[in-house]
This record gives C-alpha cells, structure tokens and sequence, in this order.
C-alpha cells in the first residue's frame, strides 16, 4: 500500500507541494504502523481473541472508504 500511495501521490500533487507531502505521508504511515497493531493488542488482552475480527473488518472497511476518496485525476502544472 505504501508504494502504491506514494506513486500516486506523483500524479496528482502539483511539483512545487511534493516534496512536502511526501514527508508528511511518510511520517503518518510510519505512526500507523506502530499505533494500530499496538492498540489490537490492547483490544485483544482486554476483550478477548474474539475481539479481532470485528477489528479487522472495521480497518479493511475504513481502508477502502479512504482509498476510494484518493482523486484519481492527472496533475495540472
């Protein structure tokens, strides 16, 4: 998902902001890696093992609503 966002961050941001966002991409991806598997954990010591699926569905879904928000339009320069 990673590379596939970042690819596509080239086509629709314009040259002059890239540079930024790419940086700010990186760093929310980089949190997102270290907060969600650490707040399953939390879920699961808590509710149980039966807790996990639900979860997982929920960040399945919420990814799929993001990625269909993603414009998918070329850059104007």
């Amino acid at each position: 998902m990673y590379p596939i966002l970042m690819n596509h961050c080239t086509a629709i941001l314009p040259k002059w902001l890239l540079t930024g966002c790419l940086g700010y991409i990186a760093g929310f991806g980089q949190a997102g890696s270290a907060v969600l598997p650490f707040i399953t954990g939390l879920l699961a010591s808590k509710f149980g093992i039966g807790s996990l699926q639900p979860l997982i569905v929920s960040m399945m879904s919420t990814m799929i609503v993001i990625w269909a928000l993603v414009p998918k339009v070329r850059r104007i320069d």
